[in-house]
């Protein structure tokens, strides 16, 4: 249980105060952010449309077989930096649960499309916040990369290009097969049917309006996957490769953000309460162009969003530079600052290194 805002009022050293009660530093924290938690619906709204439809623009932009070929090419990647924009909302949407109608609009223009859901990730994400099972094996977004950081790189990259296969596979084979064969709706879809980090990895069941908002999902993307495979057998193939190439880019950009601007993927036995989850994750401080791509809506404030996960994402900048001003030289969070995307993966490597280094490039 978190200690009451008095005891830091009453800390003459607020370093001292840190060291005595470690909670102490995420109970200020806490209470310097608590104006920016509000979230904006019409500005999720006019993001998320904006990018869905620009990169659904961009995408149809890229299928035109009038258009020369250097344009088509860079129409894709156009597409790819929109859509994954407008994909990694599904995050924003997890921790925004009061934002019903924004979700059912994002699930239209986004989720159905590229077959990747909230179902997906919703229920991997409720343990990777969890104080319980934060970077165990109970944790899908977490992977032990201690020895093998480099190898586990070139496996996400390689598994990032067969997305749009396992996606196809999950809606159009395994979602039909589990309304009619009990035992794949119980066994085999919760170890294959969602989007982890650890493979294989048997997520928890969803309950109640979840999961029957779920349900009904699945099955929009279930017709949406048989519409892509009959578009793959005539004369639209084409696009659909342009599709699955789009979505491949897509994972790409996020597996780079993983690597460079999440956690340092040290696995333990026991799982990490909100501070410890901030010393093993990464705040990037570079605001450049390649930074906004790969960690678009505030995801290069990975610390800080362990550190107060209901702040919405037009909130993150304004809530970092705040703390980076007001916390004392001696806290943690300080200490989660990266100065790029490649200081970050610098710090993962030599964390996951033989020597297992903690301090910032």
């Amino acid at each position: 249980m978190n200690p009451p805002a008095a005891v830091l009022d009453a800390a003459p050293d607020p370093v001292r105060a840190f060291r005595r009660d470690p909670t102490a530093e995420i109970v200020l924290v806490r209470r310097l952010t608590a104006d920016l938690r509000t979230a904006s619906p019409r500005r999720f709204l006019v993001d998320i449309a904006g990018s869905a439809l620009g990169g659904w623009g961009a995408l149809a932009l890229a299928a035109c077989p009038a258009c020369p070929v250097a344009a088509r090419w860079s129409a894709g990647g156009v597409a790819a930096v929109l859509l994954y924009r407008a994909l990694m909302f599904v995050h924003e949407l997890f921790h925004q649960p009061g934002l019903r109608g924004v979700r059912h609009v994002w699930h239209l223009l986004v989720g159905i499309p590229t077959l990747v859901p909230l179902l997906l990730y919703q229920p991997i994400h409720q343990r990777h916040h969890s104080a319980d099972s934060y970077g165990t094996v109970a944790d899908g977004e977490y992977e032990d990369l201690r020895g093998r950081c480099r190898r586990m790189a070139v496996r996400l990259l390689l598994s990032g290009c067969m997305m749009p296969v396992a996606v196809v596979l999950r809606f159009a084979v395994l979602a039909p097969l589990a309304w009619c064969v009990p035992v794949v709706r119980r066994r085999i879809l919760p170890i294959f049917g969602h989007l982890t980090m650890r493979v294989p990895f048997r997520a928890p069941s969803l309950r109640g309006a979840a999961a029957a908002e779920a349900a009904r999902i699945e099955v929009a993307c279930a017709i949406w996957a048989w519409l892509l495979i009959a578009a793959l057998l005539t004369g639209a193939a084409s696009v659909v490769l342009i599709w699955a190439g789009v979505l491949a880019g897509v994972a790409l950009l996020n597996t780079l953000r993983a690597l460079g601007a999440t956690h340092l993927y040290r696995e333990e036995d026991a799982g990490r309460g909100a501070l410890a989850q901030v010393a093993d994750s990464v705040n990037v401080e570079c605001t450049g162009p390649l930074t906004r791509v790969i960690c678009p809506i505030g995801l290069q404030y990975h610390a800080l969003h362990h550190a107060a996960p209901y702040l919405p994402y037009h909130a993150m900048r304004t809530a970092h530079r705040r703390l980076m001003a007001e916390l004392p030289p001696g806290a943690l969070y300080r200490r989660a600052a990266v100065p790029s995307l490649w200081g970050g993966w610098l710090r993962l490597v030599r964390a996951t290194g033989p020597a297992n280094r903690l301090d910032n490039p």
